[in-house]
């Protein structure tokens, strides 16, 4: 069994002097991407968080590594897809970049699982969980879950494949931000501009106009009769490879 400590610091919004921003063909319907910049499979060094364009400070990275690129698809909070660049080096001209897209889980064949349990500061939670075949032509999502926000514990399942995965959690980012939708209690607000914050409402009631967003922990946020607490949204943890 497998357990997972989440980074106590949240995602830092890395648009300002020096960063970089490239054009990319993700598909960009979906919420957003995280983006892990690996060097090691062990755990990602750096991640970002992607809409319209790649951006992250050139000082996030060493410029004159080669990385592997691992995009998540994130959807109303699940994790759905993945897309990567195999050797990624950064070049002061370049402007475009392109990732390719996974390959589809066929779903055939003996089944098999992975079990671990999910930790936040030493304590159970519910997180995203995905597991990322290695193995193959092309890596792609094999499965996914939710880990039990009582114990922590999680199991992912699937057949048909046995070789290298990489698991990864995800916190959870919410739904966007729309005015005139009713929300309650518990339920998870991110901003039309990413913050390194998610809103859990506090107090039932339709969203108005969006707010200028708090960045502090703790801070409460009123849109429409709503309120929300802002909370830290934690970077991904991976973890691996692993044979199965």
């Amino acid at each position: 069994m497998t357990v997972f400590a989440m980074s106590v610091g949240a995602l830092e919004n890395p648009a300002g002097v020096g960063s970089v921003d490239l054009q990319h063909n993700l598909p960009i319907e979906t919420d957003f991407f995280i983006v892990q910049f690996v060097r090691g499979l062990n755990a990602p060094e750096s991640v970002v968080v992607v809409r319209d364009s790649l951006r992250f400070p050139a000082s996030m990275i060493d410029q004159s590594a080669s990385y592997k690129l691992l995009a998540f698809k994130i959807s109303n909070g699940i994790a759905d897809g993945v897309w990567w660049v195999d050797n990624y080096v950064y070049d002061a001209n370049q402007v475009n970049i392109e990732f390719k897209s996974s390959a589809e889980n066929s779903g055939t064949g003996e089944p098999n699982s992975f079990s671990g349990t999910v930790l936040v500061s030493d304590q159970p939670a519910a997180r995203n969980v995905v597991a990322l075949a290695l193995d193959g032509e092309t890596p792609y999502q094999l499965a996914r879950t939710v880990s039990d926000p009582s114990t922590g514990a999680y199991t992912l399942e699937w057949n048909g494949y046995t070789g290298q995965i990489l698991i990864t959690v995800h916190d959870d980012y919410g739904v966007p931000h729309v005015a005139g939708e009713a929300r309650g209690v518990g339920e998870r607000i991110h901003p039309s501009v990413y913050t390194g914050y998610v809103y859990d409402v506090s107090e039932t009631g339709t969203l108005g106009t969006e707010p200028v967003w708090p960045t502090e922990a703790g801070a409460v946020v009123v849109s429409g009769t709503a309120r929300m607490v802002a909370v830290p949204f934690y970077k991904p943890v991976s973890q691996g490879p692993y044979f199965v």
